[in-house]
């Protein structure tokens, strides 16, 4: 009798554990009426929480588990808000919350336009990186030999893209957390000239191997539009991750890799 009441007392632990846990991943960071209040506080909601190149349990407007790959394809549409959950365990959670018809076009084309980006780069995922033959400003050469073993970071910009420059710090410092790892090689592609590209370099430091007259490769090879696009690579010449920011390729190095 006494064993029962403790198994009893264990196994009704257990449930109201996991029922605790359950609710806790459906209690947002945010309610959606402050965040949907104006423009720009749905602005500083995704500014600080879309972190959707992230690993992440994604959940359907049923609070049902669903692949990320269906979760982003379902934000293309612009029809849903991707509402970030609460969490004690340091991981990602994420539902999909359905605008009503009063949410503005603001709103909605720009959830839209963030969607169709990380959609497009998960896509690219698990896919074999394009053969290349790259030489940098220095004359080295970077092929399927030479970077055998390697993973690569490779960088698509232009000179006279903003953002591509304003992150150019922040990308030195990854090259300089990274420098004892002798199988990590940090490689950028730009569709400017050698000379343009040394001009700036005297002006602006860049630690990347620069790899000049890029455009045809980037456009045809990688069909990249967007700038700035960083493709982390493994060591069997995989692509494992399409990202943005700086942030985002060291979360990728340190998890992906």
């Amino acid at each position: 009798m006494k064993k029962m009441l403790i198994c009893t007392i264990v196994f009704f632990t257990l449930v109201k554990s996991s029922f605790a846990l359950l609710s806790n991943h459906d209690i947002p960071v945010e309610e959606p009426i402050k965040i949907l209040k104006d423009f720009n506080s749905f602005l500083n909601y995704m500014g600080e929480n879309l972190k959707l190149s992230e690993d992440f349990t994604a959940y359907n407007t049923y609070s049902k588990i669903i692949s990320k790959g269906t979760f982003l394809k379902m934000l293309t549409s612009g029809d849903y808000l991707p509402l970030r959950l609460r969490s004690t365990d340091n991981k990602l959670y994420f539902k999909l919350y359905r605008y009503n018809v009063l949410i503005g076009k603001d709103i909605r084309g720009s959830t839209q336009g963030w969607a169709q980006v990380f959609y497009e780069h998960y896509e690219r995922q698990g896919k074999k990186f394009p053969a290349f033959n790259f030489v940098d400003l220095n004359g080295h050469i970077y092929n399927k030999e030479t970077t055998k073993g390697k993973v690569i970071v490779l960088k698509c910009w232009f000179i006279g893209c903003p953002i591509c420059e304003k992150e150019i710090p922040a990308l030195n410092k990854l090259v300089k957390k990274y420098k004892n790892r002798m199988d990590i090689i940090f490689v950028s592609l730009a569709p400017d000239s050698k000379k343009k590209l040394q001009i700036f370099l005297k002006k602006k430091r860049f630690d990347y191997a620069e790899v000049p007259n890029q455009n045809t490769f980037m456009s045809k090879e990688l069909n990249v539009n967007a700038f700035p696009t960083h493709f982390i690579i493994n060591k069997q010449g995989i692509i494992v991750s399409v990202v943005d920011t700086p942030e985002e390729i060291d979360y990728a190095l340190k998890n992906k890799i």
